[in-house]
């Protein structure tokens, strides 16, 4: 293989030692763009943040800008201390 920047070997080596579950990265992780991952590898240390965010990524489709804006913002911390009835009045689709 060609072509590889050291900094892109960098994220390749953080990836494989961030998500050590081939599992979990076939099943989720596999499925964001490599900016992505990149941005959950550079911008959370705890592995079950990264899972987190990794997961609502794919379940909401957020772009990228949204995703740093979500992990900006702490949305981690933030779920669930908001009262709502949503899962209950809106239809699943």
């Amino acid at each position: 293989m060609t072509g590889l920047s050291a900094r892109n070997l960098k994220y390749m080596r953080a990836f494989a030692e961030a998500w050590p579950d081939s599992e979990f990265v076939q099943q989720v992780v596999a499925l964001l763009p490599w900016g992505h991952n990149v941005r959950l590898l550079d911008a959370l240390k705890a592995p079950e943040q990264r899972a987190w965010y990794a997961r609502q990524a794919i379940e909401h489709g957020w772009s990228r800008n949204v995703l740093v804006h979500q992990i900006d913002s702490n949305l981690f911390a933030r779920q669930g201390s908001a009262l709502t009835n949503f899962s209950r009045t809106l239809p699943a689709d």
